[in-house]
């Protein structure tokens, strides 16, 4: 007895014919590597030491080399005339506890010079004080904003006023019997210095002490005063 044959249909085959007659098949990139992973701590430190040693080295070396080629020099300040006109402590007039009250009017006139043949100053701000026996009892800005190489300006100072100071009433009348007083003129003032056309340095402060003894009604002479700080 003959039993009809089965029909066998195989499912690969036939997806395999409908994906090859479907169309074109999509191809789909490979995907990229992962990222390499983060140096360890210890190499990224050490990068960073290495790094700021070579920064500091470079800034040292063009230092150096900038020194080698301008010789910057130290600014100079002298008082050439001052004159005191007045000068007076008043006890009487404050009250108990209080401190005396001096009055004053001292003019004198600077000499600011900038020895250096290559470096230019600029003054941001440039003011002198004056100080009895460690007190200040006055404060004026001096007219000087840029100096060239090799200048010299004459920066008058007028202080003029009163104001209340602790002092000792004694020493002051000591002083006021000799007809010298001892006084300090302090400048002060912030400063940057420029060499050449290659770089300007950031601002820096200024410090002079100049001392003077000073009579009444009489113009000094010549007074060369002290760079602390520049």
């Amino acid at each position: 007895m003959n039993h009809p044959q089965e029909e066998v249909v195989y499912g690969y085959s036939e997806v395999t014919i409908m994906s090859s007659t479907a169309g074109p098949q999509l191809y789909y990139p490979t995907p990229p590597p992962p990222p390499l992973p983060p140096p360890p701590p210890r190499r990224r430190r050490r990068i960073l030491v290495r790094a700021f040693i070579g920064v500091c080295i470079f800034m040292g070396a063009l230092s150096l080399l900038t020194w080698l080629i301008y010789r910057p020099q130290t600014i100079q300040v002298a008082v050439s005339t001052a004159t005191l006109s007045h000068f007076d402590l008043n006890t009487t007039a404050t009250a108990i506890g209080d401190p005396p009250v001096l009055s004053y009017n001292l003019t004198a006139v600077l000499a600011i010079s900038n020895p250096n043949r290559r470096v230019s100053i600029y003054y941001d701000r440039l003011e002198a004080a004056g100080l009895y026996q460690g007190e200040r009892f006055g404060r004026a800005a001096l007219p000087v904003s840029f100096q060239g190489p090799r200048r010299t300006d004459a920066a008058p100072a007028v202080l003029v006023g009163s104001s209340t100071v602790y002092v000792n009433a004694d020493a002051f009348g000591e002083d006021n019997s000799t007809g010298v007083f001892p006084l300090d003129l302090w400048v002060d003032g912030v400063v940057r210095y420029k060499f050449g056309d290659l770089m300007t340095t950031t601002a820096t402060t200024l410090t002079v002490k100049c001392h003077l003894a000073l009579k009444l009604m009489v113009a000094s002479g010549w007074v060369d005063c002290t760079v602390i700080d520049f």
